[in-house]
């Protein structure tokens, strides 16, 4: 092809993918400011996080301290992040990360490529935590005592690769919630398990989900109820939205959507914590997972939500 010609074609080509992406833009924005209207939650502030690190990205799971300040993040490739958040009248202005850690497997190594995909993050009492992966299927308990991990029942071989534990909870009791991403291959399977410790993994049956939202972060709030982030993605970008259930002996009752964001008002959301501020105010605090890919970028978003 002659460069003239190829020149010609790049440019209409660019044209088009401009014109496309500013007529989703002006869809998104007119659908934002309608949306906000029925959100209960209220956007508080965004900080986007860089660091030069090669271990850097990829943050799929979040703990915040009681206080909204110090917090612990995961990333996908099984890298443990320790850090504090500087805020300015309640709103995060800086990152300072003060460890990080590769994660080890049962043995004691440091986890193998072939089981890094750590995705969900929950902190229990004294120095105990759990991180679920999702390729392969399988929960690790961290403690004084060591690493172990918690017995798969044969149902969770049903599950779709790199699409099924990425939401981690855990109660003010000591249950351990997970929450598939999608359905398992076998329709019969369960996409919400409790781990009550000495009764192993319990089915607690089906996911509500709406609209083709997909569970990728979950945690317990001061307030007991269970959050939980989902996502959609969309040719563009991703949505986000964030709905508050109660957890009883026969599953998930609720639903309640407290936010929903506008395509591309945020990046790939993945990681939540519920905390309650000095004030009062119950805030929900989220970081996305750039995928370590440069068009993307890593974010920590912050909503304030009613009680």
């Amino acid at each position: 092809m002659r460069r003239r010609s190829l020149l010609r074609l790049t440019a209409v080509s660019l044209s088009l993918v401009l014109t496309f992406c500013a007529a989703a833009w002006a869809a998104s924005a007119a659908w934002k400011d309608s949306q906000q209207k029925e959100d209960r939650a209220r956007f508080l502030g965004s900080f986007r996080w860089t660091m030069p690190e090669s271990w850097f990205g990829g943050l799929s799971g979040l703990e915040v301290s009681a206080n909204g300040m110090g917090f612990v993040a995961i990333t996908d490739r099984s890298h443990l992040v320790t850090g504090r958040f500087w805020r300015e009248e309640g709103r995060i202005t800086g990152i300072e990360p003060l460890r990080n850690e590769r994660l080890r497997d049962v043995g004691g190594a440091r986890m193998p490529e072939p089981r890094e995909d750590s995705e969900g993050l929950a902190f229990g009492a004294g120095e105990t935590y759990y991180v679920s992966f999702e390729s392969p299927h399988f929960v690790l308990e961290y403690s004084p005592a060591g690493v172990r991990e918690l017995v798969n029942p044969v149902a969770f071989r049903s599950f779709r690769y790199n699409s099924s534990f990425e939401a981690l909870a855990l109660d003010a009791a000591g249950s351990l919630l997970v929450i598939s991403e999608s359905p398992a291959r076998d329709p019969q399977v369960d996409r919400i398990w409790q781990w009550s410790g000495t009764g192993g993994w319990r089915g607690f049956g089906a996911y509500p989900e709406q609209e083709d939202f997909l569970p990728v972060g979950a945690d317990f709030g001061p307030d007991g109820r269970l959050y939980v982030l989902e996502r959609k993605f969309l040719s563009i970008g991703f949505r986000s939205r964030l709905r508050r259930f109660s957890l009883g002996p026969q599953g998930l009752t609720g639903g309640e959507v407290l936010m929903t964001s506008a395509l591309a008002q945020h990046d790939n959301l993945e990681g939540l914590s519920v905390w309650r501020g000095e004030d009062g105010q119950l805030r929900a605090t989220m970081i996305s997972d750039d995928n370590f890919f440069w068009v993307q970028r890593t974010e920590v978003v912050e909503y304030a939500l009613p009680d």
